[in-house]
């Protein structure tokens, strides 16, 4: 019994010591990106779906997108780190206003044809999209796609 109980201490250590390593790894990871942001932009407080890992601009470099806040203007925003210098600077591709009657969570988008929602009572033709690309949905009010294309990132509306 002594055996097991010393073997499960030490399991406990070693899983305590890699969750630490691990939020201080991801803290620091957040600490990077929040530099890189332009001026007056932060980032939300550490929480699942507010930050995502792509290949959004080329297959070479994984990017980061982040839910932002400007302090100033009170307004929120999605911002895309390039994983690259080479790709540009930070950005804001997106800002919206009040989050809290519908929270946006980000998704990983795989490269495929999407069909969008067409407000004219029209049929719309597929998108394709190329790349990874960040999926923004608030709540249940709406989802888009936010894909980089032709050096620019676009926005297609998927549900409403």
């Amino acid at each position: 019994m002594y055996k097991l109980t010393q073997h499960l201490k030490r399991t406990g250590l070693a899983v305590s010591l890699l969750l630490a390593l691990t939020s201080a790894g991801h803290a620091l990871a957040n600490e990077a990106v929040a530099k890189q942001l332009p001026q007056g932009w932060t980032p939300l407080a550490p929480d699942a779906g507010l930050t995502l890992s792509g290949k959004f601009q080329q297959q070479a470099n994984t990017d980061t997108a982040i839910v932002v806040q400007n302090g100033q203007g009170g307004a929120y925003g999605l911002a895309v780190v390039p994983g690259a210098a080479a790709d540009g600077a930070a950005s804001i591709v997106k800002t919206f206003k009040d989050i809290k009657a519908n929270p946006p969570r980000l998704s990983l988008v795989q490269p495929g044809s999407y069909q969008p929602v067409c407000h004219s009572g029209e049929s719309c033709a597929p998108l394709s999209i190329a790349n990874e690309s960040i999926g923004l949905c608030f709540g249940e009010a709406s989802c888009e796609i936010i894909y980089y294309a032709n050096g620019a990132y676009h926005e297609v509306y998927v549900t409403d």
